[in-house]
């Protein structure tokens, strides 16, 4: 099985990005399991043409059997950069159906106690457009809030106990959704 693991900003820093590494290395046994950026992106827009970062971009997302999506809360929304690396995607400007029942999971870390919850929303909303028709993991979130306390600040590792528990039911259960989307 193979995943991606999104990191929805194109931020210095972030601690989505700690997120995506740490599902990366806990459950590399489970599957491969490859850390995307988006920063690189160029921005969408309707009249745009495809280069080939997004070309690439695309056949990455194409490749992988599911996609986890780790996104920050930016104004009770996504980040501007998810929302353009994803509109790369959608069937008006890839042509083919990319997202089309590609099973993907969203996930999030916040600074405060929402853990995102507003913008893993907006995130399943624009995957289950008419644009994306993704298969979106239901009824698993991940919300961790206080990131500061979350992490390990020397080695970038979620070091909450809920949070890892919780983490560890959203991903089996998210392995189990992508297996049966293969079948």
């Amino acid at each position: 099985m193979k995943l991606l693991a999104i990191v929805g900003t194109n931020a210095d820093f972030s601690f989505n990005r700690l997120l995506c590494q740490f599902i990366a290395k806990r459950f590399g046994d489970k599957a491969e399991i490859e850390v995307a950026e988006i920063g690189d992106l160029p921005a969408f827009y309707e009249e745009g043409q495809a280069d080939a970062r997004v070309a690439a971009w695309r056949e990455k997302v194409d490749q992988a059997d599911g996609l986890i999506i780790a996104t920050p809360e930016y104004d009770h929304a996504i980040p501007a950069a998810l929302k353009s690396a994803l509109e790369w995607l959608g069937s008006h400007a890839a042509g083919s159906k990319v997202m089309a029942y590609k099973p993907v999971c969203v996930v999030g870390v916040s600074l405060g106690v929402q853990g995102s919850s507003r913008a893993q929303e907006d995130a399943r909303e624009i995957l289950l457009s008419p644009d994306m028709t993704a298969n979106v993991l239901p009824g698993n979130e991940l919300l961790i809030g206080q990131a500061y306390s979350s992490f390990d600040k020397e080695s970038g590792d979620l070091v909450d106990e809920a949070s890892i528990a919780q983490l560890d039911k959203v991903m089996e259960a998210f392995f189990a959704f992508v297996a049966q989307a293969k079948k």
